[in-house]
């Protein structure tokens, strides 16, 4: 701090001002600086360690030494913070430190008046961090969206996918096995709770226990009863993950599913559109979980989309009874697009031909 604003506060402490060693207390950066001049008044502890300063350099800093970008920007943005002096005003910028290292900065600040001086005080913190991990949680989005399957034409079936994270990593995940010799697709669709880290790894576990479920000689239901039993330990801190496993049989034109959470599916046919009911408790719950089983059959035309809660609730309704695949899927395509979602919002529509 300056030794003359140094000396009026000391001088006439009024009860609207803290005693400025109490600011050393905070285990955050905070900087005083003068509205008018943009010069560093004061920099607590916590500040002083951030840049690399000591205590008896502030006296020549301004903020202008403490930013990396333009003056005019630096200016432009502490005038923002006198302009909206009631509301204070957060940003980010580029700061650098004593010895020249480069860092970006989340700062919020306002300014105040202390015995008659407009005075900006300022919260910075490091987002150094925050940035490495936007980016890894972009690359780790990226690498996710890559290891869902490609939209299939076959001569038995299309497929086509929606998949729109509410953030970079989504909870949603779907997944087909398709075995040509047999002409069976099995597929599954998660929804599972979250949007971060710990949802895309507990849906990744889902996906690899899929593809060993599949493999398995047992009945749907018992394959997904059997996911649900190998996937407890790892929702043992809490959470969940709903799922809906579906077979198709298409030699036979018979559909086998079996619901854990996903409680509805899409049936369009010559008779319109139909929202089919298929109740059953989450995945990670209960161990040893029985799963109901339901079939119907399906001739060649008939569609079927198996979307998550995220989707299926944007979804006006009744539905249009008159949709046929094409229309739907684009539907169900461009609604996470040109709506506000809340949540993940994934499908798989399955076309028999």
């Amino acid at each position: 701090m300056s030794a003359i604003m140094q000396s009026a506060v000391s001088q006439e402490m009024c009860e609207y001002c803290q005693r400025f060693d109490l600011l050393d207390m905070i285990n955050d950066a905070v900087l005083l600086v003068d509205a008018k001049s943009n010069d560093v008044l004061f920099m607590n502890q916590k500040a002083l360690h951030m840049y690399r300063y000591e205590q008896q350099e502030i006296d020549n800093l301004a903020i202008v030494d403490l930013s990396h970008e333009s003056r005019e920007t630096a200016c432009e943005k502490m005038q923002m913070v006198v302009e909206r002096a009631k509301r204070g005003y957060i940003f980010m910028a580029n700061h650098v430190k004593k010895d020249g290292t480069l860092f970006k900065v989340e700062i919020s600040a306002r300014c105040l008046v202390m015995h008659g001086k407009a005075v900006i005080a300022a919260l910075v913190r490091d987002a150094t961090a925050d940035g490495k991990m936007r980016q890894e949680l972009e690359i780790a989005g990226k690498i996710q969206r890559l290891l869902l399957p490609e939209e299939l034409e076959t001569a038995q079936f299309s497929m086509r996918t929606i998949y729109q994270p509410l953030y970079g990593l989504s909870g949603d995940l779907y997944d087909v096995q398709y075995n040509e010799e047999n002409q069976t697709l099995f597929g599954i669709i998660l929804d599972v709770m979250g949007h971060g880290i710990a949802a895309t790894s507990q849906g990744g576990i889902l996906r690899y226990l899929f593809r060993q479920a599949v493999e398995k000689h047992i009945a749907v239901s018992d394959k997904l009863a059997w996911i649900n039993n190998e996937v407890m330990p790892f929702f043992s801190s809490g959470g969940f993950a709903a799922a809906l496993l579906f077979e198709f049989d298409f030699k036979s034109k018979i559909l086998t599913y079996s619901s854990a959470g996903i409680s509805y599916f899409l049936c369009l046919n010559s008779k319109g559109v139909a929202v089919t009911k298929s109740p059953g408790l989450f995945l990670g719950i209960n161990e040893k979980e029985a799963y109901d089983e339901c079939v119907m059959t399906f001739q060649s035309g008939d569609s079927f989309f198996f979307l998550t809660d995220g989707l299926f609730e944007m979804l006006a309704q009744p539905i249009d009874k008159l949709h046929t695949f094409d229309t739907m899927y684009e539907l169900c395509k461009n609604l996470p697009i040109n709506k506000t979602i809340k949540d993940d919002a994934s499908g798989v529509g399955i076309l028999v031909h």
